[in-house]
């Protein structure tokens, strides 16, 4: 499966909770705390390590680990708007001890840290002109600090043509638009650039 995923800025954090509620199915709320280890800050194969704590919805205070490697790419069709093509490999881990040791006596460094304190929300997309099978989108409203307020919205695809990819990018539009923010607040950066950007 390829993640495709558009992000976007919120200026009203309220009112899109409210259209979320009403579009979508909520389904709780996840603090993530990111480490990427890298051999320098320019190093493009990094490593994440996340620390997941859930709140009662998913199960009051389950701590999870999970180590991901993505291959990323952000593909902007003809008018300008951008999203996050990711081919992303995870697993879960019950500690992260051994693989920090190992990361560190190899040459390894943390180069980025991150945190984000995320609401999530599903639609369930049913098949039509655009998407031949249903599909799930997640809706992720991320508080980012001192980034501000963001919405992921991400599709999982069975595909990473580039037909089945722009097909998937019409449709994370259409959902941006069906939450009341304009294209015009899509984020083309990764989180890392805007990150590194307030350091400087």
């Amino acid at each position: 499966m390829t993640e495709i995923e558009l992000k976007a800025h919120v200026d009203d954090r309220t009112a899109l909770i409210e259209v979320l509620d009403a579009k979508a199915s909520y389904k709780g709320r996840v603090m993530r705390d990111d480490e990427y280890y890298g051999k320098s800050v320019h190093d493009t194969h990094k490593i994440r390590i996340r620390k997941e704590i859930c709140d009662e919805k998913n199960g009051t205070g389950k701590e999870t680990f999970l180590i991901t490697y993505k291959r990323k790419e952000i593909r902007t069709d003809a008018e300008g708007t951008a999203v996050e093509v990711n081919d992303e490999k995870e697993c879960s881990v019950s500690s992260t001890d051994a693989l920090k040791a190992f990361l560190t006596d190899t040459g390894y460094s943390v180069q980025l840290k991150k945190h984000k304190d995320v609401m999530d929300w599903e639609l369930c997309i049913p098949a039509h002109e655009l998407l031949p099978e249903p599909l799930t989108a997640t809706f992720e409203l991320c508080a980012v600090p001192p980034l501000g307020d963001f919405l992921e919205i991400e599709i999982l695809s069975p595909r990473n043509d580039e037909e089945s990819v722009a097909k998937v990018h019409k449709r994370l539009e259409e959902l941006l638009e069906l939450t009341g923010i304009p294209k015009s607040k899509i984020e083309k950066r990764y989180y890392s650039e805007m990150l590194r950007a307030t350091e400087q």
